[in-house]
């Protein structure tokens, strides 16, 4: 396509003659309004934050490294007063400096939507968020011990997407590596910081979400005050959980949050007795996970999702994780150590608690049909064959499903699983490790069956079709 300053000039040499004066003239202001134009654009690039497009590939760990490794956001210590974690949180939050933190309630998966929340929340809100560990329960035992979000998750890729600082709490505040969420806090330890946050339960509860595993882990002693009206989706419904991220970035806007935001009732003293309101430098949360834009409830399961679209798909997993599970699938595909896997399709079938999702008149233990994981396994392969051209012959299933003769079904399709106690997974990893390599696994594949309404199932689906371009389907029961 020809510019306008290509036909401007070509319209202007081809109808006047020009002394060699002004052709000079006319070239100089040319290359002026052009290095204006550049600049411009240069000036548009570095103040945008450019969260909608994509800049780095999602496992491009060394590539993010390399592109923007000078930039201050790939830094954690540049928005902290140390370059290590302090034995006080406060100690290492910058005056200058505004943040944003929830906490971990609920099954890993949930967690990971809350914090996809939080890093959400801290770009509309104007604040740096600091997302917490992972801690027990969540199909792991209670003293499985906590695991830091970037070690999960690959934060470089993540920061360089954004352009924005996002911090962990390891990065903050000094914790026990070996630290167990059931180790009470006690009231006159030196290293237990009181802070006043917000809760977003609703309206008809006295109390605010319980939070005290991450207390205990985090050392923190939280006072609760609740949102305000306006920062629910039903401002009128008393029972409405859910509330919006405008409203709550309103609320607790740097320096200038919404007038509701003074002066407002304590919800809760703190375990210790302490009465704080929330506070200005680190606005925080009890819970982050019933939040949206204020379009629809539960927005992160549709494929337009604003956070799934902004942050959720740039959390893509560390490279340690994904070296580890390509050694697992090269072993149960019977593959040689350096093989290159090849395309497969992944299976989730969720089973344990959604038995007593029964039809009327049906009685538990209600299950949807392997039958029909079986049919949309073969739909994906016909349609990847017709329209890609590609031949994924291999099955990678994973399951909640305890019962041998489950297991004994797949086997008899010719389908791959994992076996974590003959890998001794736990024994080499970890108590989280066998429901991390899962995750992983099932992300790797071309195409993805799941079961609704599983949130585990319906993150991966989004992750294999952004990560992979790949084909999925979601299984229903009724």
């Amino acid at each position: 396509m020809v510019s306008p300053f290509d036909s401007a000039r070509s319209s202007t040499f081809t109808q006047m003659k020009l002394t060699r004066k002004w052709v000079f003239v006319g070239l100089f202001a040319i290359l002026a309004v052009t290095f204006g134009v550049h600049s411009l654009q240069t000036v548009f690039k570095t103040a945008s934050p450019g969260l909608f497009q994509s800049t780095v590939p999602p496992n491009g760990e060394c590539s993010a490294q390399t592109q923007f490794s000078h930039e201050p956001w790939m830094v954690p210590a540049n928005y902290l007063n140390h370059d290590r974690p302090t034995t006080l949180g406060r100690d290492n939050l910058r005056n200058d400096s505004h943040y944003v933190t929830a906490f971990p309630v609920a099954g890993f998966t949930n967690k990971f939507i809350a914090y996809m929340h939080l890093i959400y929340q801290g770009i509309l809100s104007n604040r740096i968020p600091i997302v917490p560990p992972i801690i027990p329960p969540g199909w792991v035992p209670i003293d499985a011990g906590m695991i830091p979000f970037g070690e999960i998750f690959n934060l470089t890729n993540l920061r360089a997407n954004l352009r924005s600082p996002v911090l962990e709490w390891t990065d903050v505040k000094l914790l026990k590596p070996n630290a167990s969420v059931q180790d009470e806090n006690i009231g006159d330890d030196p290293t237990l910081e009181r802070f006043g946050c917000w809760s977003t339960r609703k309206r008809t509860s006295l109390s605010p979400t319980w939070v005290g595993h991450a207390e205990n882990l985090l050392k923190l002693d939280i006072s609760f005050t609740r949102v305000p009206d306006f920062a629910y989706f039903n401002e009128t419904d008393q029972e409405d959980f859910h509330t919006k991220f405008s409203s709550l970035a309103a609320l607790t806007w740097p320096k200038h949050p919404h007038p509701s935001a003074l002066n407002r009732p304590l919800m809760a003293k703190s375990r210790f007795g302490a009465r704080l309101p929330p506070e200005d430098q680190l606005a925080c949360f009890d819970l982050l996970y019933f939040v949206s834009t204020g379009v629809k409830r539960y927005e992160f399961e549709n494929r337009w999702s604003p956070v799934w679209n902004t942050v959720g798909t740039h959390l893509t997993f560390s490279q340690p994780l994904v070296d580890i599970t390509n050694g697992y699938l090269r072993r149960a595909m019977k593959l040689k150590e350096n093989d290159e896997i090849p395309p497969i399709i992944t299976v989730h079938i969720r089973r344990n608690d959604f038995k007593f999702h029964c039809k009327e008149g049906h009685e538990p233990p209600c299950f949807m049909p392997v039958q029909k994981y079986v049919e949309a396994v073969k739909e994906i392969q016909k349609e990847l064959k017709e329209k890609r051209n590609i031949d994924a012959t291999r099955i990678f299933v994973s399951s909640d499903e305890t019962e041998l003769s489950f297991w004994d079904d797949i086997a008899s399709f010719g389908w791959t699983f994992f076996n974590h106690t003959a890998e001794q997974t736990i024994e080499k990893h970890g108590e989280w490790y066998p429901l991390l390599i899962d995750k992983v696994a099932l992300s790797s594949g071309i195409g993805f069956i799941g079961t609704n309404p599983s949130t585990f199932s319906g993150m991966n689906a989004r992750r294999v079709e952004d990560w992979n371009n790949g084909i999925t389907k979601m299984l229903n029961y009724f």
